[in-house]
C-alpha cells in the first residue's frame, strides 16, 4: 500500500492524531507532501497537515507559499505565516515580510 492510499485510508477509518502520526512517520515525506500540496485548496484537512508537516520538516518555502495563497482560510495562513517567522533567522526577511503583509489590501485585518 502507498503511503498515499494509507494516508487516505486513514481518512477513513482513523482519527486525525493517527494520519498525523502516520505522516510523520514516514521517512520519505516526499510523495506524502506533494499529494497535500494538491488537495490544500479542496480539503481542510490536507491543508492542517500540509500546515503541520511543514512545520515539523521547517520547510518554510511551503509555509510563506501557504501564507501567501488568498484562496486559503486566514487562520491557516496566519498559522503559516507565524512559524515562518519563527523559522525565519534572516532579520531583513522577517522585516520585508511584515512589511509586505502590513501593505497587503487582500490579508484581511
Amino acid at each position: 500500500m502507498s503511503s498515499i492510499s494509507k494516508y487516505e485510508s486513514l481518512k477513513v477509518d482513523g482519527t486525525w492524531v493517527d494520519r498525523l502520526k502516520y505522516v510523520l512517520s514516514l521517512s520519505d515525506k516526499n510523495q506524502i507532501e506533494k499529494h497535500l500540496k494538491e488537495s490544500l485548496t479542496t480539503s481542510y484537512d490536507d491543508l492542517q497537515m500540509f500546515i503541520f508537516l511543514s512545520i515539523s520538516t521547517k520547510n518554510q518555502n511551503n509555509l510563506l507559499e501557504i501564507f501567501k495563497t488568498d484562496s486559503l482560510p486566514i487562520k491557516q495562513r496566519s498559522i503559516a505565516g507565524k512559524y515562518w517567522i519563527q523559522l525565519q533567522k534572516d532579520e531583513k526577511q522577517i522585516e520585508n515580510f511584515i512589511l509586505q503583509t502590513i501593505n497587503d489590501k487582500n490579508f484581511p485585518r
